[in-house]
């Protein structure tokens, strides 16, 4: 469960009066903040870059070191030789540390493509704790040519980028879909019979009404959801196909977010709610809609 802002800037703060007491590392050794820390946390540490004692200052540019975060990196480069030393010193050793990630990424990158077993860990290991948002659509690609406990290591690259961008929270879903290899003909009749579900079948039986049945919404936002998948994940493929596709994909595009949108304005009507009975054909739960039991395995009904 990930930590509330509360909860980490009270710890984060705890550790303040310490090294205001004197207690040198409080901040910049908590591992507790490191590995608790995500992008949405920058900004109730980042005042604390102009706290009144330099001990603070400089312990708060290690931790933000410590956790990779970038997001600071313009106003740290401003700090440096216009601080107090220990301040400056602080403020170097983050540079240095993201300058020298900088320069082992692509290194191991190159393994995990490369590589399998021990050597694959342990470069997943340190691109988990150094990776950029513009390692992702590299690590996206390793990610969807390995499988078992490699691709959870690489998913675990992937969610750290994510933590470390607040712009890439709202598409992490889509982040840590698996990619698809290109094939030309599976696109074509995944885009014929996604544009006919929307642009004909949506159009006519849903774009109408104002009210629909829950399993009705749930249904077409299901749909929309895995076209929308689909679509982020053939972007890349398009290279590889007719020109025609292109255009196609936008269609399609167009129309996701055209329906999604009408959807959302949708009055959603609950399905009655009732005890579950068993099918008397397969045995299975029956549910109960407007009245009616039905088995949504095999049709049958009471």
């Amino acid at each position: 469960m990930a930590v509330t802002n509360v909860d980490y800037l009270e710890r984060f703060l705890g550790d303040v009066d310490k090294v205001t007491a004197g207690h040198p590392g409080a901040i910049s050794e908590d591992r507790w903040l490191s590995n608790n820390y995500d992008s949405g946390k920058l900004r109730l540490i980042l005042p604390y870059l102009e706290f009144d004692d330099p001990r603070v200052r400089a312990e708060t540019v290690t931790l933000l070191g410590n956790v990779r975060e970038r997001g600071a990196m313009e106003r740290i480069s401003r700090m440096k030789g216009r601080d107090d030393d220990s301040v400056t010193m602080a403020c170097l050793g983050y540079l240095t540390l993201l300058n020298e990630d900088d320069e082992a990424i692509p290194g191991l990158l190159d393994v995990m493509e490369h590589t399998r077993g021990s050597e694959f860990s342990q470069a997943a290991r340190r691109m988990a704790a150094v990776a950029r948002t513009e390692d992702l659509p590299r690590v996206r690609k390793i990610y969807g040519q390995v499988g078992g406990t490699m691709r959870d290591e690489t998913r675990q690259i992937l969610d750290r980028i994510i933590a470390r961008d607040p712009e890439l929270a709202p598409k992490k879903d889509l982040i840590l879909s698996i990619p698809v290899y290109p094939d030309e003909a599976r696109f074509e009749s995944f885009l014929d019979s996604s544009i006919e579900y929307l642009d004909v079948r949506y159009r006519e039986n849903v774009l109408p009404r104002e009210s629909i049945s829950a399993a009705t919404f749930n249904n077409v936002a299901r749909a929309i959801r895995k076209m929308r998948t689909r679509l982020y994940n053939e972007a890349d493929n398009l290279q590889y196909y007719g020109p025609d596709k292109e255009d196609r994909f936008r269609e399609l595009s167009d129309l996701v977010r055209w329906a999604n949108s009408d959807l959302a304005g949708k009055t959603v009507i609950q399905e009655d709610r009732a005890p579950a009975r068993a099918c008397p054909r397969c045995g299975n739960m029956l549910v109960c809609y407007k009245g009616m039991w039905v088995c949504p395995d095999c049709g049958g009904n009471l």
